[in-house]
């Protein structure tokens, strides 16, 4: 098969970009395709480009060109044979008071309903579900039966943080697509040719962890990046006082009950960060730290713990996180986190 006429605008990830070329290219489309990994590195960039090459209007050899109604369209999220199913679109379509933390069976119900129409423009009707790991079992179970019998001209694209987050029944009907950070040397050198300074190039390849969505997002996005700095402040603070961080602790639950999941999660990705650094520190490898703008306040924490301490930190906090999944009480999965963590050394 020749290569395509066309690259797609995918940095780095290279052997799942060209899987999907090769399929789009022979005709040869799965019905199920589960993209996983962190946060910001490139997962919805990928099923978007995928969904866009699928609709496109060009040649075969140049889709996505980028350029057709269809690939605008799909771009913009208006293109009748593209949907996207996601918590946050969920809520929008819900009550104002809804405190829905799940894809509930009726989200997927209505997607199922839409998917069995055939397509109005394209060969394909093509579904983007995000935040599968956050469905609900009943949900699971009616996702389940697409997956089992998918019409013949309908693509689902799932993206999840973690394949092992997702149940066996739904991973083993799809193709797997693990996508995996990028080195912190691929990062800065595209945040340059981008036209970022490269000191802060330096800085978002470290407190990104090479994934390169949300380093390219941060870098044009100064609020974004001021509210990293806050949350990063605030993490400081916590790791300080764990006896005061408990009042911030319920103000973490108060946002999450609130709905705002995500914020919360981000959160306690910052501090997990954190704690990763002082262990680095702790260890003598200081180079590997991540959040590289801090560093002068990190040495003094980092005098005051020993590698066990620094280790429970961590493990505390990543704890938390994986409470947070397991839909334990907020409240109390934090709780448990300040008090396990260490109390820092006179």
């Amino acid at each position: 098969m020749s290569a395509p006429a066309v690259s797609w605008p995918i940095i780095g990830h290279q052997g799942a970009v060209e899987l999907l070329q090769r399929s789009v290219a022979t005709g040869q489309i799965g019905h199920a395709y589960l993209i996983s990994g962190p946060q910001g590195i490139g997962r919805r960039t990928l099923a978007r480009t995928f969904a866009q090459a699928l609709v496109c209007q060009a040649p075969l050899p140049e889709r996505p060109c980028g350029v057709c109604s269809a690939c605008r369209r799909a771009a913009r999220g208006i293109h009748p044979d593209v949907m996207t199913v996601s918590l946050e679109q969920q809520g929008a379509a819900e009550s104002r008071d809804s405190k829905n933390t799940r894809i509930t069976i009726e989200t997927i119900r209505e997607l199922r309903s839409n998917l069995s129409l055939r397509p109005l423009e394209a060969d394909w009707r093509v579904a983007i579900l995000e935040d599968v790991e956050l469905f609900s079992l009943p949900a699971y179970d009616a996702l389940l039966k697409t997956l089992e019998e998918p019409p013949p001209f309908v693509v689902l694209l799932l993206i999840a943080t973690e394949l092992e987050a997702v149940p066996e029944t739904i991973r083993s009907r799809c193709r797997p697509l693990a996508l995996e950070p990028l080195s912190r040397d691929a990062v800065r050198t595209a945040l340059a040719d981008r036209g970022v300074e490269p000191s802060q190039a330096a800085v978002l390849a470290g407190i990104t962890r090479g994934r390169i969505g949300q380093a390219i997002a941060l870098s044009v996005d100064r609020a974004a990046l001021d509210a990293r700095r806050e949350s990063v402040d605030m993490g400081l603070e916590m790791i300080e006082n764990p006896v005061a961080a408990l009042g911030t602790v319920r103000r973490m639950t108060d946002i999450f009950r609130r709905g705002q999941r995500a914020r919360v999660e981000a959160d306690l990705d910052t501090l997990l960060s954190l704690w990763r650094d002082l262990l680095l520190i702790v260890a003598g490898c200081q180079e590997q730290m991540v959040n590289v703008d801090v560093a002068d306040r990190y040495h003094w924490l980092a005098s005051k713990l020993n590698l066990q301490q620094a280790h429970d930190g961590l493990t505390a906090t990543h704890q938390a996180l994986i409470d947070l999944s397991l839909n334990v009480q907020p409240r109390l999965a934090l709780d448990r986190m300040v008090t396990q963590w260490p109390r820092l050394t006179s």
